[in-house]
C-alpha cells in the first residue's frame, strides 16, 4: 500500500529498482526520510549492518528516529555473529520486523534489504514500498509446480507493502575494487555454493541472483589469471565456509605483492562456464528460454566440453521452436558422453516436437489455400 507522507516530515528524492526475493521480481522505490547525513561512510560489501525494518500504513509510523543518546548498542566485527534466517517464498523480506537485527552485505540474506542499505548512512532512515514486477507476473514457470505459482501470482498483484528501514551502526566493507584477488575468489565461490544450495531448496529466483553475483565479480578477475606457474591457491573448502572466512578471512599481503594471480586460464573459464551454465538451468525453470539460451551458448564457448550446458541449450532451443540447433546441442551431448540415454531420449523429443510442428504449419497453409 502507498502512504501519503505526513506533512511534517522531510522527505528527499526517490529512486527505484527491480530486486528478487524467493517468490520473484519486486519493484522496489526508495525515498529519504528526514535530513541526509553528511559523508562518503556508507555500507560495502562485507560490512556488517545493525538496522531494524517496520511495517507501516495509512495510520502510524511504527519505527521510531534515531538519537544521538540511543541505547542500542553499535555494531562491530569482534562482538557479532551474523544469523541466517529462513528464506520463504510467503514473504516479500527476510527479515524479521519491529526488532533490531544485523545482516552482513553482500550475503543475500534479502536483495532488497541490501539494495536499500547502498548509499546509507549511519543513523539515517528510509522508507521503501515494494510492489510485484508487472513483466515478471505474466511469466509462466516451466515445472511442476507451475499451477501453485500461478496462484500465489495471482495473490501477489494484490500485494503493494510500505516499510521504514533504519540503519543503526555498521562495520568497515569493501568496493570490489579495493579487493586482493584471493578476496574476490574466496566471494565468488560463496556466491557460487549459495546459488547451488537455494536451488536444492527450490529458491530459483534466490539462485540466479547469487550466481549472477559470482558472474559479476568473477569478471573483475579477468585480469588476475596465469599459468601453472606463479599461480597463489585459495583453499576452495575454507573460502566457502562464510563462517571462517567472510567473518575471519586474512590474506599474506607480502605473499599477494609477489604474485595476483590466483588461478590459471584455464580455471578461469572453466568456472564462469559452470556459472553461465547454472544460470541457464534457473532461467530454464523460471520459463526463460531465450535468456537460458544466451547463457548456455556462453557457458559452451567457455568449455566446450561443458555437457551439461550442451544438454540445457538443446532444452532451450526446444522451447524456442529451434529444432535444428536443439539437435545439435543434444548430438554434442552425445559426442561427449556416447550413449547417453538423456541426450538420446531427448533427441527423440526434438524429432516428435519437430514432426508436430511441421504438421500444424502444413495444416495452417492448406486452410489458407482453400
Amino acid at each position: 500500500m502507498d502512504r501519503e507522507p505526513d506533512p511534517g516530515e522531510q522527505v528527499t528524492s526517490e529512486n527505484s529498482w527491480l530486486s528478487v526475493s524467493p517468490s520473484g521480481l519486486w519493484e522496489v522505490q526508495r525515498r529519504w526520510k528526514g535530513e541526509r547525513k553528511k559523508g562518503d561512510d556508507t555500507p560495502l560489501l562485507g560490512a556488517i549492518c545493525k538496522l531494524r525494518v517496520c511495517l507501516k500504513n495509512h495510520k502510524e509510523d511504527h519505527a521510531q528516529p534515531l538519537h544521538s543518546d540511543e541505547t542500542e548498542p553499535g555494531v562491530s566485527v569482534s562482538s557479532v555473529q551474523v544469523p541466517e534466517f529462513p528464506r520463504s517464498q510467503e514473504s516479500v523480506l527476510q527479515v524479521p520486523l519491529d526488532r533490531w537485527i544485523v545482516l552482513r552485505v553482500g550475503e543475500g540474506q534479502c536483495d532488497i534489504i541490501e539494495s536499500c542499505l547502498e548509499g546509507m548512512r549511519a543513523e539515517e532512515t528510509c522508507e521503501f514500498t515494494v510492489r510485484p514486477h508487472q513483466r515478471h507476473l505474466k511469466m509462466a514457470p516451466s515445472d511442476i509446480h507451475a499451477a501453485q505459482l500461478e496462484r500465489k501470482e495471482e495473490e501477489r498483484q494484490l500485494k503493494s507493502e510500505c516499510f521504514s528501514l533504519q540503519l543503526h551502526s555498521f562495520t568497515p566493507g569493501k568496493e570490489s575494487w579495493q579487493m586482493i584477488p584471493a578476496e574476490k575468489l574466496t566471494w565468488v565461490l560463496f556466491y557460487k555454493q549459495r546459488g547451488s544450495q537455494r536451488f536444492s531448496t527450490g529458491d530459483i529466483w534466490g539462485a540466479m541472483h547469487s550466481y549472477c553475483c559470482a558472474v559479476k565479480l568473477l569478471i573483475t578477475l579477468k585480469g588476475h589469471t596465469k599459468g601453472k606457474d606463479g599461480v597463489l591457491k585459495v583453499d576452495v573448502s575454507r573460502a566457502c565456509d562464510k563462517k571462517s572466512d567472510l567473518e575471519t578471512q586474512s590474506v599474506n599481503r607480502d605473499t599477494e605483492s609477489k604474485s595476483t594471480y590466483i588461478q590459471t586460464e584455464e580455471e578461469y573459464r572453466t568456472m564462469k562456464a559452470e556459472l553461465h551454465s547454472n544460470l541457464s538451468l534457473c532461467q530454464l525453470r523460471l520459463g526463460q528460454p531465450a535468456k537460458a539460451r544466451n547463457s548456455s551458448n556462453k557457458a559452451t564457448a567457455l568449455d566446450p566440453t561443458n555437457v551439461k550446458a550442451w544438454y540445457r541449450l538443446g532444452q532451450a532451443c526446444l522451447q524456442l521452436e529451434d529444432f535444428t540447433e536443439a539437435r545439435q546441442a543434444f548430438g554434442k551431448v552425445l559426442q561427449l558422453q556416447p550413449g547417453s540415454a538423456s541426450a538420446q531420449n531427448a533427441l527423440k523429443n526434438v524429432n516428435a516436437k519437430a514432426k508436430e510442428f511441421d504438421n500444424k504449419l502444413g495444416q495452417r497453409l492448406s486452410k489458407m489455400f482453400t
